[in-house]
């Protein structure tokens, strides 16, 4: 017959074996991760992500994407000059400035060797990402040869008044007067973070069906 010390230690370390288990779940729930996809010809796929931040919410995407999705990291902010010549997909992020969308310069002075590429553009803005505007500023920021072939998402930004410079500060002044969109209007000037992880599952569910289309090609 089992003593009863015996009895006492086995249930102990059932006990343990149970919480070690449980553990085990919980830290699995913990990844907040949007996708996943571990096949090794998909992650053979070479991507470049290429942004310009000033006040941090372009980055921020970028930063994201980059966690969730095996790449390069560039911010041409710093005076960096990415190639993208060896890379099969390039992803390129930048505000809205001025009516222009501020990576417009380097994907027009990189098209020669992008194009063919898969191409990738977000933009980030304190105009809601579906109202025309952006659209507008889209086409007037990039050529339509080169739009035709980029695949555009973009997406709400940040605007922190107490960090903007007295120039910008000027900027959403002037352009408050100049706006005829009243709903516009009305909110510029305005504290706003639409900055969520979320906003960014279109782009990386694209991204995912780009790289396994590719690697099926390889």
């Amino acid at each position: 017959m089992i003593n009863r010390r015996l009895l006492n230690i086995i249930f102990i370390l059932l006990l343990l074996l149970s919480a070690k288990t449980i553990a085990a779940g919980q830290d699995g729930g913990n990844d907040s991760s949007l996708i996943k996809n571990d096949r090794n010809d998909v992650q053979k796929i070479k991507v470049l992500i290429v942004y310009q931040s000033k006040y941090g919410s372009t980055k921020q995407y970028a930063q994201w994407i980059h966690q969730e999705i095996k790449a390069d990291l560039v911010n041409i902010e710093n005076g960096d000059k990415p190639d993208p010549a060896g890379y099969d997909i390039i992803v390129i992020g930048g505000s809205v400035r001025i009516g222009n969308i501020v990576v417009a310069p380097f994907i027009k002075e990189h098209w020669s060797v992008m194009k063919g590429k898969k191409v990738v553009l977000f933009t980030t803005s304190a105009t809601p990402p579906q109202h025309p505007k952006i659209q507008s500023i889209y086409e007037k920021s990039l050529p339509e040869e080169i739009r035709k072939e980029i695949k555009y998402f973009p997406l709400p930004g940040r605007i922190s008044t107490e960090n903007l410079t007295l120039f910008d500060q000027l900027l959403i002044a002037i352009g408050k007067i100049m706006e005829q969109d009243e709903t516009l209007k009305k909110d510029m000037g305005k504290d706003f973070d639409g900055v969520r992880r979320e906003n960014l599952l279109p782009l990386l569910e694209y991204l995912e069906d780009v790289k396994s289309i590719l690697a099926g090609k390889k």
